[in-house]
C-alpha cells in the first residue's frame, strides 16, 4: 500500500515470507578464528623479521619487499589489538548484564 503526501511517497513495511529459512552456521569456530589470527600475525612477523635479518647482512636486493612485508606485519597486528580490545568490551558488557 502506497501514500502520496504532498510529492512523497510512503510504502507499508515489507514482511517476510519464509521464515523457515535455514540459518547458515559459521565456517569455523571463533577460537578457531582467533588462533588462525594469531600464527597469522607470528608468521608475518617472522617473515619481515627474516626480511630484516638479509638486510642487515646485505643480502636483500630489494628494499620494498622489506617495507610491505613490515606494512602487512604492521597491520595484521593492529587488526588483532583491536579483535582483542573488542572481545574485552564484549566480555565486559556480559559480565555487567544482572541475573
Amino acid at each position: 500500500m502506497d501514500i502520496k503526501v504532498g510529492g512523497l511517497s510512503y510504502t507499508s513495511p515489507m514482511r517476510l515470507t519464509d521464515t523457515n529459512e535455514k540459518i547458515e552456521k559459521p565456517q569455523m569456530p571463533f577460537s578457531d578464528f582467533l588462533k588462525n589470527s594469531i600464527y597469522n600475525v607470528s608468521d608475518s612477523q617472522k617473515h619481515t623479521q627474516e626480511l630484516t635479518d638479509l638486510l642487515i647482512a646485505g643480502k636483500l636486493d630489494n628494499l620494498h619487499d622489506l617495507t610491505i612485508a613490515a606494512e602487512v606485519s604492521s597491520v595484521n597486528f593492529q587488526a588483532l589489538v583491536e579483535v582483542k580490545n573488542r572481545v574485552i568490551d564484549a566480555y565486559k558488557e556480559i559480565m555487567r548484564i544482572q541475573v
